[in-house]
């Protein structure tokens, strides 16, 4: 029988510096002005905080859920 490999895992590190990679050469490449792109980046910062505290929420919620059992 023959073996799968798995597929590595890149480490957050990586993904990130890819990531951020890929969003300066779609910024750059956008033929926005700045004060768009601003504005924009600025629009998602603002939802991802906003995910991010709900998730959290909920995190915090199941954790003490879990904690009374």
């Amino acid at each position: 029988m023959s073996e799968t490999k798995k597929p590595k895992n890149k480490p957050i590190t990586v993904v990130r510096e890819e990531f951020i990679s890929s969003l300066c050469s779609l910024i750059n490449n956008s033929g926005l002005p700045m004060f768009a792109v601003e504005s924009i980046l600025r629009d998602i910062a603002a939802e991802t905080k906003a995910a991010e505290q709900k998730q959290y929420e909920i995190d915090t919620k199941t954790y003490e859920a879990e904690d009374k059992k």
